[in-house]
């Protein structure tokens, strides 16, 4: 049977307000010993499925560096240093990105992003009843164009140009959830 590492050494080798990099020395049960491991270390993520009581989702258009494409997906961030509350801060994302509000955030299940090389989860609320309230209040970072669309056209996730993993699995959970509350289904 698999058991997890047991962590030889361990030190920080970057930090900064966004992520944080620690090395380790880890030795496996048959004693193998792995001399470097780096893991990104981040706080919790999460993400929304924003719905209208019209059935549309309010989804985000923004450019993402890293891939260098122009991503159409669902609004989400990080949790700051400290915050503990994923409802809260789930709807501090929604209306920093969107101008939008939620009258219930129904949460419809969390993951690790990637596991492998990251030890933080991605939290996912599908957002009921979002209706525009304020305008949005973004980061000096971010350039975010906000549209809605109906729910069943966004469902056809692999018909868009640029996908985002996270976002299909957002839809994932998504779908699960109304398989089990379909009155609930836009």
């Amino acid at each position: 049977m698999i058991k997890p590492w047991k962590t030889l050494e361990s030190h920080q080798t970057f930090k900064d307000k966004f992520l944080s990099l620690r090395t380790d020395k880890c030795e496996r049960e048959d004693g193998h010993v792995v001399p470097t491991y780096h893991v990104l270390e981040f706080t919790e993520w999460v993400t929304m499925i924003p719905v209208t009581d019209e059935g549309n989702v309010v989804l985000i258009r923004e450019y993402r560096h890293a891939g260098g494409v122009v991503l159409l997906g669902v609004p989400g961030g990080v949790m700051d240093p400290g915050e503990t509350d994923k409802e809260a801060a789930g709807r501090r994302e929604l209306q920093e990105e969107t101008g939008y509000t939620a009258r219930e955030m129904i949460p419809v299940g969390s993951c690790y992003p990637n596991p492998a090389i990251q030890n933080n989860q991605i939290h996912y609320f599908l957002a009921t009843g979002c209706t525009k309230t304020h305008d949005q209040s973004l980061d000096p970072n971010e350039e975010i164009e906000v549209l809605e669309m109906p729910y069943e056209e966004f469902l056809a996730y692999e018909n868009l140009d640029a996908q985002h993993g996270l976002h299909a699995a957002a839809l994932f959970y998504t779908e699960r959830y109304f398989g089990k509350h379909p009155d609930k289904r836009p």
